[in-house]
């Protein structure tokens, strides 16, 4: 059955507001022999091993009975970690709402969410935030999805000719086709057939993220996804571990490695394309690895994660932790 028009450039919508494009490791390896098995079984542990030390080194979630300030905390840690790997900073009074909101759900006045429920919640944001987007936002997606730029680009990196919606796959388009899609999306961002296909992705990708950081964290994020059954966990996600979640899949930043470890490997990549393409790469000295001109991935984070933005999202946690 052929899908409806939005299905064909939906992954342009969804890259611009960061409801899932993150591709994992070991999606598309095939497991026919017991080498490959192997090779793939320590794939994954390395790669664990790398969230590991990422989000499971820096960043602190607080537990029932925990007083306000180490729930305060535990919200500054995320806070760090979100800015210091995109420029991404939460302002002082989202910070103390989302704390508000973090202590209220681990005494158990509120319940956690499901993933189906966060599904939920980021893809009525993200429709909702495509449908108010300005023309001049929608070039500054087009901008920031074509990748990471500087004025001492080698020439041979200039051309920018392709949105990278995913990690690892890019779209050869001009920015006037690109322009126009996007803001056809957000003439049909009310149509059913529209919503429907993107929700089913939003949902797709969100629980692809909690079934990774489930299995390479559980003490962290066990609760969200039943990896053995690989199920919906039966706890479910708090509100912080909501905004990590939204954080990692609106910036394909999979939370891996710790920040001199990350820098270390954009310094690697420095290294590796200045010695392929004969010319010196810019430095990632100044730069991070994601959001806005990211180093590793480009991606208009700013927008996704704007105030407004983050706090729609909080509003409709709200309500369903109500019930």
């Amino acid at each position: 059955m052929k899908l409806p028009y939005p299905s064909r450039s939906i992954y342009f919508t969804v890259a611009a507001f960061g409801v899932l494009c993150i591709i994992l490791i070991g999606t598309n390896v095939r497991r026919s022999t017991a080498l490959q098995q192997n090779n793939l079984a320590e794939m994954k542990r390395h790669f664990h091993a790398r969230i590991r030390d990422g989000v499971g080194r820096e960043v602190q979630f607080a537990s029932l009975g925990d007083s306000f300030g180490v729930v305060r905390d535990s919200v500054n840690s995320v806070d760090n970690f979100i800015f210091k790997r995109s420029g991404v900073k939460l302002s002082g009074p989202t910070k103390n709402r989302l704390a508000a909101m973090e202590a209220s759900t681990l005494s158990g006045a509120r319940r956690r969410l499901t993933m189906s429920e966060l599904s939920d919640v980021l893809s009525e944001t993200a429709l909702e935030r495509l449908s108010r987007l300005s023309d001049q936002e929608i070039t500054h997606v087009d901008d920031a999805l074509r990748g990471f730029n500087a004025p001492d680009l080698p020439e041979s990196f200039r051309r920018r000719t392709a949105i990278k919606a995913q990690v690892g796959m890019s779209t050869i388009i001009s920015s006037e086709r690109f322009v126009a899609e996007m803001k056809a999306m957000r003439r049909r961002s009310i149509e059913g057939a529209f919503r429907d296909v993107a929700h089913r992705a939003v949902e797709d990708n969100v629980k692809r993220v909690a079934r990774v950081l489930s299995g390479a964290v559980p003490e962290q994020f066990g609760g969200a996804w039943n990896v053995a059954n690989d199920t919906e966990g039966s706890m479910g996600v708090t509100p912080l571990q909501a905004v990590l979640i939204t954080y990692s899949a609106a910036s394909q930043d999979i939370l891996c490695d710790s920040e001199e470890n990350l820098n270390k490997r954009m310094q690697g990549i420095q290294a590796g394309l200045t010695r392929v393409s004969g010319q010196n790469y810019p430095s990632p000295d100044g730069h991070t690895a994601y959001g806005v001109n990211g180093y590793l991935v480009s991606s208009p984070l700013d927008i996704v994660f704007d105030e407004r933005t983050v706090n729609s999202i909080l509003d409709r946690i709200e309500e369903r932790s109500a019930s």
